[in-house]
C-alpha cells in the first residue's frame, strides 16, 4: 500500500504532535479514510521527510505523531528559475505542476506584449497565486520532492529582466542557434519561455541585452506548455539528477 505524502508548513522533529490543517485532516479522514494507528509522510521546505503515525481522526480534525527522519534535505543538483509568459485556461497549472515535478526550483509568471492574461484586481490575483501554489504542493507530494518551488508574483517583462540574476541565461526560441546540451552550466541557470503568441521582437531585442542566448528546441514548434517542459528535461538529463 502506498504511503501519502502531505506538505506541512511547520516545524518538524520526531517525538512531536501536530494537528493538521483542516484541509489535510478532511483528505486524510474522508477521501483517504485513514485512522487512528495509520502511517503518513510529512515534510516541509527545510526539516527533510519524516513518518508520521496517526493518533487521532476526526471528520475535521487529525493529530499526528513524528515519528524517525526518512529523508534528510538535499541541496538540488541543478537550479533552474523558469520565467514564463502568462497563458490562458489550464496550461499555467499544466506547466507548474509539470515543471514541479521536474525540479524547477523557481517559476516567474511574466506579462508580455501578446500574452492576453491580465490580471488587474488584486483580490484575483491573490487567489490565482495561492491556487498555483498549490498546484505546485500537490504536484511534490506526488513526485517526492522535499520543496516546493517558488511561484513569484507576476511581473511585467521589462521589469523582471532588469533583474534577472543568473549569469547562464536562455531563452526558449524556434530557430536559435544554441543547443541546451551545449550550454556552460554548472549548477544554475534561468530559462525564459514565451507565452502562447510568442515574445515580440522588442522583448527579444531586450532579452538579449540583458545576456539571454537564444537556444532552439530542435525542427518543431512547441506549445507554450510543452517548450519549458521538455528543456528542464533535456536540462536535468546533461546537467542535472535524471
Amino acid at each position: 500500500m502506498r504511503i501519502s505524502r502531505l506538505y506541512l508548513n511547520a516545524r518538524l522533529q520526531p517525538g512531536v504532535s501536530l494537528e493538521l490543517p483542516e484541509q489535510a485532516s478532511h483528505y486524510l479522514a474522508n477521501v483517504l479514510r485513514l485512522g487512528s494507528g495509520d502511517t503518513v509522510h510529512l515534510f516541509n521546505n527545510s526539516d527533510g521527510e519524516f513518518s508520521a503515525s496517526i493518533k487521532q481522526a476526526s471528520r475535521k480534525r487529525v493529530t499526528v505523531l513524528l515519528n524517525e527522519e526518512i529523508r534528510k534535505p538535499a541541496p538540488d543538483k541543478l537550479s533552474v528559475h523558469l520565467a514564463v509568459g502568462l497563458s490562458r485556461g489550464d496550461r499555467m497549472d499544466y506547466l507548474i505542476q509539470k515543471a514541479t515535478e521536474l525540479g524547477v526550483s523557481r517559476i516567474s509568471p511574466l506579462y508580455t506584449e501578446f500574452g492576453e492574461v491580465k490580471f488587474k484586481q488584486e483580490k484575483r490575483l491573490d487567489n490565482k497565486l495561492r491556487h498555483w501554489r498549490q498546484v505546485a504542493i500537490s504536484a511534490c507530494e506526488q513526485s517526492g520532492r522535499l520543496s516546493v518551488p517558488e511561484i513569484c508574483q507576476p511581473r511585467s517583462f521589462s521589469d523582471w529582466l532588469a533583474e534577472a540574476p543568473e549569469s547562464v541565461k536562455i531563452i526558449l526560441q524556434p530557430g536559435g542557434d544554441t543547443r541546451l546540451a551545449e550550454l556552460p552550466v554548472k549548477d544554475a541557470l534561468c530559462a525564459l519561455s514565451g507565452p502562447e503568441g510568442g515574445f515580440s521582437e522588442a522583448e527579444l531585442s531586450l532579452a538579449e541585452q540583458a545576456g539571454f542566448v537564444r537556444t532552439g528546441m530542435g525542427p518543431r514548434v512547441l506549445r507554450t506548455e510543452t517548450a519549458p517542459i521538455a528543456a528542464l528535461a533535456i536540462l536535468q538529463a546533461c546537467f542535472g539528477d535524471i
